[in-house]
């Protein structure tokens, strides 16, 4: 009888553990990267337009704050205004939230906020200050529109996982999808 209940146990504990994926910094990060090179157009009215090519980005999982993910990337921004063209090399630092769409089989990245940033390059002009955030801003926008990891619909776990209910978690350098089904 207790060989039984023991199976059964096992055969549950395992079904549990079956609907769980983690993914690491090292995963997410590997995706990101196929960003690179990518220009991303921003545009703040008419005054303004702005392209930003992504030159590295990096993502660090509740490291700083439990449940927020830290991006930080480099980026080469070519902006038109007022005819005049400026051409600045900035790095910045955002917080950002995770976020499962279940519907798209995708985890996104919303929430973002500017933390910091700083122009690489020592001639920008005077008005970087004013416009960088701004642009910066509405880069982050931009990119909560683009997945950082889609499950594979090929591997059987992860279907299983797009079509349950799931429940997402961080911990440091991890961040963890469970089915709750």
């Amino acid at each position: 009888m207790k060989s039984i209940l023991f199976f059964i146990l096992f055969g549950i504990s395992t079904a549990l553990a079956a609907q769980t994926l983690t993914l690491s910094e090292q995963q997410l990060n590997r995706q990101l990267a196929t960003q690179l090179g990518r220009e991303f157009p921003v545009s703040l009215g008419d005054w303004l337009k702005a392209g930003v090519r992504i030159e590295d980005i990096q993502v660090a999982l509740g490291r700083e704050e439990a449940d927020k993910a830290r991006v930080s990337g480099r980026g080469l921004v070519s902006l038109e205004q007022g005819g005049v063209l400026h051409d600045w090399d900035i790095s910045g630092d955002f917080s950002a939230r995770p976020r499962f769409d279940s519907e798209q089989g995708a985890l996104y990245l919303d929430e973002f906020e500017l933390l910091g940033y700083r122009l690489n390059n020592n001639d920008a002009s005077p008005q970087a200050g004013f416009v960088l955030p701004l642009l910066l801003q509405s880069l982050a926008d931009y990119l909560s529109r683009y997945p950082v990891y889609r499950l594979n619909e090929q591997d059987p776990l992860q279907q299983r996982l797009k079509n349950s209910p799931l429940s997402l978690s961080i911990s440091p350098g991890r961040l963890t999808l469970e089915g709750l089904e």
